[in-house]
């Protein structure tokens, strides 16, 4: 079963902060688990998958970067 709430920030913030010491040091540790490793995936997938250059279009910029120092130098 799934259950979701619309509760304003504000809202869930004073929720917080009227948890015992105990269990908001228990909810912290949930919340600095959970991101790295979500961050670190997400990254991980979007480099993983992201675009490449062809050694067609390295060499097209690198003829490209050669011309514009050339030109710059005369």
């Amino acid at each position: 079963m799934e259950l979701k709430l619309d509760i304003p920030f504000k809202q869930l913030l004073e929720l917080v902060r009227q948890l015992p010491p105990s269990q908001k040091k228990k909810l912290q540790k949930e919340l600095v688990a959970e991101v790295p490793q979500t961050i670190n995936n997400s990254l991980k997938e979007f480099l993983l998958t992201g675009p490449v250059f062809s050694e067609e279009q390295i060499k097209t910029i690198e003829d490209t970067r050669k011309s514009i120092n050339e030109w710059r130098i005369k």
